[in-house]
């Protein structure tokens, strides 16, 4: 293609350069490609003027644009326009790019030329920064094309190129090829490989690659591109290597697993000044002489939970409180006496007439001799009810009243296990009001964070699945399991098909404990209901005592026609309506994508077909956006065209939802509610996990007299909830759902299409009170192409909460993968162990697979290993309000919202919380989170939800964090912890239930900011990542990463003075690579692309610094000659004897804790003192650990911390914060020194002191509130030490460990 003459040179105009526009001009010239003003005296600018009109971006939007594009494309232009130009001319974009002076300064103008057929396309960006001025041409010529109907197309990795197969039949592509020739070289110290390229005439693949290594031609490949032929010779290469040694590829297989085909990282540096190597120095020989290190249980092998199981013999001798005993055959008669006269009177009283009749009329009551009858003739019933059968309220109801009616209520507990919180207190409230009594009577309910029991013998609880598994470790644990299961008769596990992990879980247990039950003869009836289940594989998984398949029984229900529609339907009619609802429809890219995907453009109108001409139908299923302006009008046409009943819109998840009401609350919207006339005669509610229970609850009470309702849910009303009144239901079709990769420790929350299953739950939720009415926002091929269910979860989650419950259960003699290979459908082997490692890693298994003291502690903990893990090492560091917050926050949702229209404002009000020195999306939330709670404490609702609006917050996401706070403290006194926490100072203090507020003893380092970055290292372990560019990172497994643009720490998001300070030097100006933690990664799978390709991103991140790393973060430390490797992959330099007393440190104080841990859970001095649950002393662990004397009555050794080793816990932490502290104030000093000044003496009064009071300590508070209730540093020792303690201190301040 020529090029457009210029004053530049082919390559953009870098041939000739003006004064102002090197890059290596005056120091105290332009910066970064800035408006440079001529310098007094000097002559005028002899750039070229810049010609007609100034296209900067106001100028492109106004002049250009004439429909809105992807976001993506508008931050990124340059890549929809390059993959256009490979598609439709075989080449990439050519942009020049020339510096020109306008008035006063000089700007760049950079054009970039698109050889159309009929009219060329010339694309025009001007900006002060030359990338900039690219990025603006790029989109004024996407704009254009655009325009003109030319719609860019998404390029297809590997479209071009074929991929190869190697000798075991693994079929590769470009991308694990390039992978694996990385791999190579570096394995055998051989340089990259050098490409050249050659034309090939009179051929379809125009070009030819030719690789060699080391100078040695080795392979070649040929293609219609040079893309194309890059992909070909590399796969060419790898097949020719892999042929030669099939070895090396199998290495090459098992390293790419944990990320050693990578080698190690860039080199960290790390420096510390002298009086911090003494005080290191001086705290690794105190915490060595001290008796809590001396006492660390070094030889003693960790054991399971208990000596219980769920398969062993009734404990006997056990205390047990009065409340809990089970009642003996006198009162267990009296109590059934008592109901049965309860029961005649239900029966007789006039007032619950209707009630019965109601209950009567069920299709469950016509078959409920026989349903009774197979559950009282069978161990195992599997019961198939119809939608609206009565299953899930009446099943449990006549199980308890036939034992009462025969005169053994009392003898009747019946566990009711659903998969959802809302679905087991509405059920529960639901079946106590058929019976005429209030909740907590006969019926109950038990879900996390909330329960309301029932009274003992002759009871019925509605519980989630996971409190079930819980209640039964609970039990094992106490000592207590014959009073708390044994005493139950029936389980009934309702929704049975939904077959998350708990369920898949408690199957198992479920069958052992059946075979112990008949063991003993003691019967216990399972029933398995569903609406939708496919009996075959439960019925094989629960054989009888003869082998033979559990039995079906099957009811009918009682639903009312439901009329469906799918989108070849309702869209062709909703289209042929009305132009003008055509025409705002048609303008809006997600429905146009969606509509080419789902429907057959010849099915709709002409006016409608033709828009879609020419859209892209490449994306895959997973990154197609909802068309929300599609759903919210078909939701108004329903209230617009029908007169009663309310509208049921199931959506994926809670931005799903949040979007949809906004396109229906929209004011300029046209066919929003507003369209519809008054606004009160609608309510929308939100169902959500997230919402509080009250606001779900308030869906099942009846709306006022003319008011219809929009509820938009989640699947939390797919199954079991019935909410009154609804007759029309749409349907996305789409669920959430959580994806893990073990191997490369990717997490991702993919909307995926649901099963053909669950669409006809969704549907039947329109029958149930009369004829009602579906709409699917899927097409007839893709209902055709769905499964009958998802996915089970046991085949795609992390298992490693999974793993603690199998350990907490401690099946005797049997594996944790034994264990899990007998689920009903067995993860795969690889999921498990790599589960294993992640909590060997933790600490909560050791090497032989056995749970550790911390690991019996974890388990008394409602939040996984990791956050537990935070909140524990923030008790013993004295900042456990802090540390309940951050593990709160970082097992929720992110509560900073971004709206689509006001993404850069909801952007900029979350940076307005960030730390500056500690720059962190968690203490961001932190921040955020103390404002708003400040005010609603102290019971100013208008204010806090105010401030919510204000800055972009989600009200129920701040409530759930603060629930979820008391919650974990409530388990942290539950645990014993608090009787070595702070000196033992609050032993005796009792937490309020459901109050989450914290003694002060326990929070005297709540303003550290380098220990709350700690705490973060420790709860995100071992997700590190080191920084290799501007935008690039690189973690143990991944070559390149970038942070998610939604983090305080994203490029767009830093400026570039921000971005400067976060560069790390040394004492010597040598720069430090930066360190981050995150919490997940994410993987963008665009069309067509691999997983090898698609870009990751880093979400959720903190920078941390080097010392916290290697002390909180780093798990395995290998020493080498010049410093240390850690977990197999990131090296560290620096001083060797500064490097080996961190080292020293790090495993001196695990050893500490870990005796700490031992002291919990063994001791007899902590269940004294107020621990509420007691773990049994096994007679592995109550060995002295280096006594030879076998005969020992080892029963009475006693665990317990004594008082010394109590205070030298709280003395080596408060030791280790000081050291944080100032390494701290230490690092943000240097941060602040210009590199290319010489550095300044460590101890130097110019150092910046103001910064650092705002830094290390007191950062958490927003400015205009103060720093405290009372203000002022909240130290509660008494010699605190300050943010410039380092500064103010003598080198060689001794420790005050003794």
């Amino acid at each position: 293609m020529e090029s457009i003459p210029s004053g530049s040179s082919g390559r953009g105009g870098w041939r000739e350069r003006g004064a102002g526009s090197s890059s290596r001009g005056s120091s105290r010239g332009p910066s970064r490609g800035g408006y440079s003003k001529p310098t007094q005296g000097k002559k005028e600018s002899h750039h070229p003027p810049l010609t007609g009109p100034l296209h900067d971006a106001p100028y492109i939007e106004t002049t250009y644009k004439t429909k809105s594009i992807k976001p993506e494309w508008l931050a990124n232009p340059k890549s929809p326009l390059t993959n256009y130009m490979l598609t439709v001319f075989d080449q990439t974009p050519h942009f020049q790019t020339t510096l020109m002076s306008y008035g006063d300064s000089t700007v760049w103008r950079s054009t970039v030329i698109v050889p159309e057929t009929a009219e060329t396309i010339i694309g025009t960006g001007d900006s002060p920064h030359k990338k900039e001025a690219e990025r603006l041409a790029a989109l004024c010529a996407l704009y254009i094309i655009d325009g003109k109907g030319l719609r860019p197309a998404q390029q297809q990795s590997g479209k071009t190129a074929s991929p190869g197969k190697l000798s075991d039949g693994t079929i590769i592509d470009f991308d694990r090829a390039r992978q694996f020739m990385d791999y190579y070289c570096r394995r055998f110290d051989f340089r990259k490989p050098e490409i050249t390229y050659e034309t090939k005439k009179h051929s379809k693949d125009a070009w030819e690659a030719i690789m060699a290594v080391d100078g040695k031609r080795i392979g070649i490949g040929s293609g219609v591109n040079k893309k194309a032929a890059l992909a070909n010779c590399y796969v060419d290469v790898t097949v020719y290597l892999e042929d030669c040694d099939p070895a090396l590829w199998r290495q090459f297989v098992e390293d790419a697993k944990t990320g050693k085909d990578l080698g190690l990282a860039a080199t960290v540096l790390f420096s510390v000044p002298p009086q911090i190597e003494e005080r290191l120095q001086n705290l690794c020989a105190q915490v060595g002489q001290s008796t809590l290190y001396r006492n660390w249980p070094k030889a003693v092998a960790p054991v399971p939970v208990s000596t219980e199981s769920i398969t062993a013999e009734p404990a006997t001798s056990v205390y047990v409180a009065p409340n809990r005993r089970a009642a003996n055959d006198q009162s267990l008669q009296a109590k059934s006496v008592s109901l049965l006269e309860r029961q005649q009177a239900y029966l007789e009283d006039p007032q619950l007439e209707e009630m019965r009749k109601t209950r009567e009329s069920l299709p469950v009551y016509t078959k409920s001799k026989d349903v009774l009858a197979h559950i009282e003739n069978n161990d195992v019933t599997i019961l198939m009810a119809a939608t609206g059968s009565g299953k899930t309220t009446q099943i449990p109801q006549l199980i308890l009243d036939q034992w009462i009616a025969r005169g053994d209520g009392a003898k009747c507990n019946i566990l009711c296990t659903q998969p959802r919180r809302i679905a087991a207190i509405s059920v529960a409230g639901r079946v106590a009001a058929e019976r005429g009594e209030p909740v907590g009577r006969s019926v109950g309910y038990q879900v996390r964070f909330e329960a309301k029991l029932p009274a003992r013998n002759g009871s019925l609880t509605f519980c989630t699945t996971g409190i079930f598994l819980k209640r039964m470790h609970t039990a094992l644990e106490a000592g207590t399991r014959e009073n708390n299961l044994d005493d139950v008769t029936h389980v009934v596990v309702d929704e049975v098909h939904e077959r998350d992990v708990d369920t898949d879980l408690l199957l198992v247990v479920l069958k052992r404990l059946l075979e112990h039950r008949r063991r003993v003869g003691k019967p216990l009836k399972i029933i398995l209901m569903s609406a939708t289940i496919d009996p075959t594989l439960f019925q094989q998984y629960f054989p009888d005592t003869q082998g033979k398949p559990a039995g079906v029984i099957e009811v009918p229900g009682r639903s009312f026609p439901v009329e469906k529609h799918f989108m070849d339907s309702f869209i062709p009619d909703i289209l042929s309506r009305s132009p003008a609802v055509t025409d705002w429809l048609m303008s809006h890219d997600a429905v146009r994508n969606y509509l080419a995907k789902e429907v057959d453009p010849s099915s709709l109108p002409p006016q409608a077909a033709n828009r879609l001409r020419g859209t892209n139908v490449e994306f895959r299923d997973e990154d197609l956006e909802l068309p929300y302006p599609l759903i919210a009008y078909t939701v108004t046409h329903i209230l617009k065209n029908s007169k009663e009943g309310h509208v049921l819109v199931f959506l994926p998840g809670w931005d799903e939802i949040t979007n949809t009401e906004k396109w229906l609350k929209d004011p300029s919207n046209p066919f929003g509610l507003s369209s519809l006339g008054k606004s009160d005669k609608f309510q929308i509610h939100l169902l959500h996990s997230t919402i509080p229970v009250v606001e779900q609850q308030a869906i099942f009470d009846p709306p006022p007299a003319g008011v219809r309702r929009i509820i938009l849910a989640t699947n939390i009303a797919e199954t079991s909830v019935t909410i009154p009144d609804v007759v029309y239901v749409v349907d996305s079709g789409k669920v959430k759902e959580q994806r893990y990769d073990p191997e490369r420790r990717i997490s991702s929350l993919v909307s995926a299409w649901v099963g053909t299953s669950n669409l006809n739950q969704r549907a039947g939720r329109a029958g149930r009170h009369r004829p009602g009415v579906y709409y699917g926002l899927l097409g007839e091929r893709r209902l055709g192409q769905l499964h009958a269910y998802q996915t089970v979860e046991m085949k795609r989650v992390d298992l490693t909460n999974v793993v603690m419950h199998v350990k907490a259960l401690n099946f005797p003699g049997v594996t944790v993968e034994e264990v899990l290979a007998a689920s009903i459908e067995p993860p795969a082997e690889e999921r498990v162990l790599a589960a294993i490692q992640s909590l060997k890693m933790v600490g909560a298994l050791d090497e032989q697979t056995n749970l550790t003291s911390l690991g019996r502690v974890l388990l008394q903990l409602p939040i996984e290993p990791q956050m537990g893990r935070l909140v524990l090492y923030g008790a013993f560091f004295r900042c456990l309000d802090e540390a309940l917050t951050l593990a709160a926050i970082l097992t929720n949702r992110d509560p900073f919202m971004s709206p689509m229209h006001l993404k850069d404002e909801a952007a900029k009000r979350k940076k307005a919380f960030s730390p500056d020195e500690f720059r962190s999306d968690a203490l961001t939330v932190l921040r955020a989170y103390r404002v708003w709670w400040s005010m609603q404490s102290r019971g100013e609702f208008r204010s806090a939800n105010q401030f919510c609006v204000d800055n972009f917050l989600s009200k129920p996401t701040l409530l759930m964090i603060q629930k979820v706070k008391g919650h974990i403290l409530q388990s942290l006194y539950d645990a014993g912890i608090f009787n070595v926490a702070a000196r033992g100072d609050v032993a005796n203090w009792v937490p309020r239930r459901g109050d989450a507020t914290v003694p002060p003893e326990l929070n005297v380092n709540g303003e550290s900011m380098p220990l709350l970055t700690a705490l973060i290292t420790i709860a995100l372990q071992p997700k590190f990542a080191i920084r290799t560019g501007d935008k690039t990172l690189r973690t143990n497994q991944d070559k390149i990463v970038l942070i998610h643009p939604s983090s305080v720490n994203s490029a767009r998001n830093t400026s570039d003075d921000a971005k400067m300070q976060f560069l790390d030097y040394d004492n010597f100006g040598r720069v430090e690579k930066q360190l981050i933690a995150f919490v997940e990664k994410r993987q963008n799978l665009s069309s067509g692309a691999t997983s090898g390709s698609a870009q990751k991103f880093i979400v959720n991140t903190t920078y941390i610094d080097p010392l916290t790393y290697i002390l909180f973060g780093a798990y395995h430390l290998q020493v080498i000659h010049r410093g240390i490797i850690c977990d197999d992959w990131l090296p560290i330099v620096g001083r060797m004897d500064t490097l080996g007393d961190v080292e020293r440190l790090k495993t001196l104080m695990e050893a500490c804790i870990l005796r700490v841990f031992q002291g919990i859970t063994l001791g007899h001095a902590n269940n004294r003192r107020g621990g509420r649950r007691h773990v049994p002393i096994s007679r592995r662990e109550e060995r002295e650990e280096e006594s030879g004397d076998e005969d020992e009555d080892v029963a009475l050794k006693d665990y317990s911390l004594t008082t010394k080793e109590i205070h030298e816990l709280d003395e080596m932490t408060h030791d280790i914060v000081g050291i944080l502290n100032d390494y701290g104030t230490y690092r943000i000093a240097n941060q602040s020194r210009v590199p290319s000044r010489a550095a300044t003496p460590s101890g130097s009064p110019t150092m910046p002191m103001s910064r650092l009071a705002l830094a290390t300590r007191g950062g958490l508070d927003w400015p205009s509130l103060g720093r405290g209730p009372n203000g002022g540093s909240r130290s509660g020792y008494s010699t605190p030490y300050h943010t410039y303690a380092y500064f103010m201190s003598r080198p060689g301040t001794p420790s005050r460990l003794r």
